[in-house]
């Protein structure tokens, strides 16, 4: 047996505090009646209540009040299934997925970095739970890796799968996959949806700030992390068919790759979110999700049966109301027979 409101224990006190009541006012009663007639007397003359009836009586109502107590503590045992209802919000991530990704100034790549971060936000979406994650991956366009989903393993499996290979078209569109988050993978929950993107900022002239607008003006918010370094940055490792490695070249320069932090931070202003560096910390993601999403306003998605322990109360309510009717029902004695 458990209790959902076991701090009502201490309203059990009554019961010992009306037990003294009553052996005063019994004691009372016989001193007020041998003052009256006399001890003498009293037996012969006066009706006699039956002191193992008063006390009968007595023990109904403490019993009474005990199972009252016991009722208000809510006591439960068994299980039984219950419809739970969900709420959450619905949060899509947008995972950078372009060459750019590869730059090794995050370990192990910023790819896998931006991965690590990601399972991080699954773990703590999980804790909290009822939330919808899906993962939108983007390159030079924006394709959707995982739908909207409570199934946080299937996500997972999901983003095992992302990478380089993901999207066949390069290029860095962060601009074009707002947009088609928010228009093309179904029309998401103004109010309640929320953008999680991962990149290091780089834009090939996608229009990202007029996304971000459109975003705030349907009620989303976008929060972005930024992956890799903005000083010094990274060249791009590349390994081609013969595993050769080499690095990525453009009008003969090998690229240097470099965190754009502020198109990330105009993003997040733009659209009421919040910018974070990667930087060092394993955790930021999951940090940004619990102070700036997890406050916010949620709505009702579904309902799921789960185990729940099953309320007993109205057994003790039931014990209660028949034990008072026994304590008005029981008469409180009789006459002796009195003596020749």
């Amino acid at each position: 047996m458990q209790f959902e409101t076991f701090h009502f224990i201490y309203l059990l006190a009554i019961v010992p505090a009306l037990l003294a009541l009553y052996a005063y006012g019994f004691r009372r009663k016989r001193a007020a009646l041998a003052t009256l007639v006399g001890r003498a007397q009293a037996a012969r003359l006066v009706v006699d209540l039956n002191r193992r009836r008063q006390w009968l009586k007595a023990a109904c109502l403490l019993a009474a009040v005990a199972s009252l107590v016991v009722a208000l503590m809510q006591p439960q045992w068994g299980r039984g299934l219950e419809d739970v209802p969900r709420e959450g919000r619905d949060l899509l991530v947008v995972f950078d997925v372009s060459l750019s990704m590869l730059a090794e100034d995050s370990t192990p790549n910023r790819l896998e970095r931006a991965k690590a971060l990601i399972d991080e936000l699954v773990t703590a979406v999980s804790e909290d739970g009822g939330h919808r994650l899906g993962l939108v991956a983007f390159a030079g366009r924006a394709s959707l890796h995982c739908p909207l989903t409570l199934d946080y393993e299937f996500f997972r499996e999901r983003l095992d799968e992302v990478g380089t290979g993901t999207v066949p078209l390069q290029g860095t569109a962060i601009g074009a996959a707002l947009r088609q988050s928010l228009h093309g993978f179904g029309a998401p929950a103004e109010g309640y949806t929320d953008i999680i993107l991962l990149t290091d900022g780089e834009d090939h002239d996608t229009l990202p700030a007029e996304a971000a607008k459109a975003a705030a003006a349907s009620g989303i918010g976008i929060y972005a992390v930024g992956i890799g370094d903005p000083v010094d940055g990274a060249q791009i490792p590349i390994v081609d068919d013969d595993g050769n490695r080499h690095f990525l070249l453009h009008q003969d320069a090998v690229v240097t790759s470099r965190l754009q932090e502020d198109v990330l931070r105009n993003l997040t202003q733009l659209a009421d979110g919040a910018y974070v560096a990667a930087g060092g910390d394993s955790e930021s993601l999951a940090k940004l999700y619990r102070t700036q999403i997890a406050p916010k306003p949620r709505r009702r998605i579904d309902a799921a049966s789960a185990e729940q322990p099953v309320a007993r109360y109205q057994w003790f309510v039931l014990a209660a109301l028949l034990l008072l009717a026994a304590d008005m029902l029981l008469p409180a004695g009789g006459r002796r027979e009195a003596r020749s």
